[in-house]
C-alpha cells in the first residue's frame, strides 16, 4: 500500500465520494452512513491540519483548515436535520458540492505543489503521521480500518 501522503490523502477523497454517492442513492440507514461520514471527515480534516499544513505556506494551510471547517459545520447541520427531513437532499448537495470543491482544489494545486516541494522520503514521513493521526481519531469514532 502506497504510505506517501499525497497518495494518501487523495485515496481518502476517493472513499469519502463513494460514502457521498451512497448516501445519495438512499439505501440502507443514511443516518448511520451521514455518521461514518463525520468521522471520516472529522479524522481526515484534523490528520491534515496537524501533519500535512504545516508542510504547506500559511495562506494555503489557513483556507484548507477554514473549508474544512465549513464543510464540518454543514456536516453537523445534516446530522442534526436527519435524512427524513424535506430539505435534507438539498442541504446534503451544497455540502457534497462544498467538499467537492475542496478536494478539487487540493489534488490540482495544493498536493502537487507539496509533492514538488518536499522529498519522498518526507512524504512518507508525513503521509505516516498523517495515517497516524487518521486511525486514532477514527477509533475514537468506533470505525475500524481493516
Amino acid at each position: 500500500m502506497a504510505s506517501d501522503a499525497v497518495t494518501l490523502i487523495m485515496n481518502d477523497h476517493r472513499l469519502m465520494e463513494q460514502l457521498f454517492d451512497r448516501l445519495r442513492a438512499g439505501s440502507g440507514d443514511r443516518q448511520l452512513l451521514l455518521d461514518e461520514i463525520a468521522a471520516r471527515l472529522t479524522a481526515h480534516s484534523h490528520a491534515e491540519e496537524q501533519q500535512v499544513y504545516p508542510s504547506l505556506p500559511d495562506e494555503v494551510a489557513h483556507r484548507g483548515a477554514d473549508e474544512h471547517h465549513e464543510a464540518e459545520r454543514m456536516l453537523h447541520d445534516l446530522q442534526r436535520m436527519g435524512p427524513e427531513d424535506e430539505s435534507f437532499n438539498d442541504r446534503l448537495e451544497d455540502f457534497i458540492a462544498t467538499v467537492g470543491h475542496h478536494v478539487e482544489e487540493e489534488e490540482t494545486s495544493t498536493l502537487p505543489a507539496l509533492r514538488e516541494s518536499v522529498d519522498e522520503a518526507r512524504l512518507i514521513e508525513i503521509g505516516a503521521a498523517f495515517e497516524q493521526v487518521r486511525l486514532e481519531e477514527l477509533a475514537v469514532a468506533g470505525i475500524s480500518v481493516g
